[in-house]
Order: C-alpha cells, then structure tokens, then sequence
C-alpha cells in the first residue's frame, strides 16, 4: 500500500467499514474478512505523534492554561 486512508476498506471491493468494526488497535496486524466480497486482506492502524500539549498552572488562582496564553483569566480582571 503506497499510503494511509482515514477508513479501513477492502482493498478488493472497496467496501468501508463501520468505525464500530474497525481494527483500531495500536500495533495491531489483523487478517479481516470483508462482509461484501469474503476476501480476507489485513489491517493495520497507523498513527502519527502529533505533539505534545503543554499547560502551565496560574500561580493567583491555581487555574491550569495553555502554554501559548500570556495571561490567566484571573489576571485579566485584575
């Protein structure tokens, strides 16, 4: 296969499968028999690290805010 898609299908009929049904288990290599053809192909989630999400804790009111805000909410009202 030369890349991801954003739905398990058959690679035969092209059948999509319901999310419900899908092989979503990280490193996970699952034979599937497609519903549609009866063709068994095999399955393999694929993820990409996104980042990391950073939060910092507002020293007045305790609030934890993104990394990229300036300033608390509380400090604006002051």
């Amino acid at each position: 296969m030369s890349g991801t898609i954003k739905a398990q299908t058959c690679p035969y009929c092209h059948q999509e499968v319901e999310d419900y049904e899908a092989n979503w288990e990280f490193e996970s290599e699952e034979e599937v028999e497609c519903d549609n053809c009866h063709k068994t192909y095999v399955s393999k989630p694929q993820y990409i690290f996104d980042g990391w999400l950073i939060e910092k804790q507002c020293e007045q009111c305790g609030e934890w805010t993104d990394d990229g805000m300036v300033l608390c909410d509380c400090e604006d009202e002051d």
